[in-house]
């Protein structure tokens, strides 16, 4: 039986690191009923003769991925690595802007928040600055919350509408 083909998708050292603490050690397993499976699935091509190509290695870092066995006569072009890694750096900062707005749901502390999210996913800051972290959250409070009503619910006093009367403190 043939292996499953490893390819290697270019994205940031954040992104990197996010990926492998959310889906673990390389290569990563893809599945394709899994969003990252959906995601690759759409962008490989059947090739049968993908061994006559020469691979042209990723420059910076790159993921090593693992498709299933049932598209091990499908290829991925670089160019189709290089919009996946686009898109995984938008799906980290949608998973980062969940985070955050989570943690200050209930701390209304948004560096805190941030510094819970590089904590938990061990990123280092020189490859993903805080501030740059703290302004695409920013933004998206500024621009969506603020347009969506979330921003009054959870900002405005204290985000006390947000807590439950059931809650029982421990």
């Amino acid at each position: 039986m043939s292996k499953s083909p490893v390819f290697a998708l270019p994205v940031q050292a954040h992104v990197r690191q996010f990926l492998l603490k959310e889906l673990g050690p390389e290569p990563v397993n893809i599945h394709q009923n899994t969003y990252m499976g959906r995601t690759v699935r759409m962008k490989v091509e059947k090739l049968p003769f993908r061994q006559l190509d020469r691979p042209v290695p990723a420059q910076g870092p790159v993921l090593l991925i693992s498709l299933p066995t049932a598209l091990r006569h499908h290829t991925l072009t670089p160019a189709s690595a290089k919009q996946i890694g686009e898109t995984l750096d938008k799906f980290f900062q949608q998973q980062l802007i969940a985070f955050v707005k989570g943690q200050v749901a209930v701390t209304q502390n948004e560096r805190a928040a941030l510094r819970s999210f590089y904590n938990l996913y061990e990123i280092n800051p020189s490859d993903y600055d805080l501030e740059e972290a703290r302004k695409v959250y920013r933004d998206y409070r500024d621009k969506i919350m603020k347009g969506n009503k979330h921003y009054e619910l959870m900002y405005e006093n204290g985000g006390s509408a947000l807590r439950s009367d059931y809650a029982v403190a421990s």
